[in-house]
């Protein structure tokens, strides 16, 4: 066996696990926030959340599909760095909106988010960033033959 085919079956494993972990979570956000009765309206407001998340039909979508699309990039290995590098671009995007959209606190925010929204996107963008590197790094570590 060579050291290709060695690093292709041993780098990252434990990525998939965690993905498919995230990729739950989020999943179960998304689906707790489209059961809750307050999530219909749409607009800037503070008190419809599920816990401490607020939720929006946007927001709930959103987290629906990061999950499904976790529990899907958690089959293979590439598919899940690549879930990586994806989720960490997209929710710094979104964590980059939510501060700007939490402090000035306009009532045409489609999205709905506060805090806590802003904390758990971010937090995740850093996690999804950390996963990446760490993966790749695994990935492309080279093992004695």
């Amino acid at each position: 066996m060579s050291s290709t085919e060695i690093r292709s079956r041993t780098g990252a494993s434990w990525l998939r696990p965690v993905v498919a972990v995230v990729g739950l979570l989020y999943l179960a956000l998304g689906v707790a926030g489209f059961l809750t009765p307050e999530t219909a309206a749409v607009g800037h407001e503070t008190s419809r959340a599920f816990w401490i998340f607020s939720l929006t039909p946007l927001l709930n979508l959103v987290h629906s599909a990061v999950g499904v699309l976790g529990l899907l990039s958690a089959t293979r290995r590439t598919g899940a760095i690549i879930y990586c590098w994806v989720l960490f671009v997209g929710f710094a995007g979104i964590t980059a909106y939510g501060v700007l959209a939490t402090s000035f606190s306009t009532p045409e925010d489609p999205i709905n988010l506060n805090w806590p929204d802003n904390g758990l996107h971010g937090l995740t963008a850093l996690a999804a960033l950390v996963l990446g590197i760490f993966a790749a790094r695994a990935a492309n570590r080279k093992h004695p033959a």
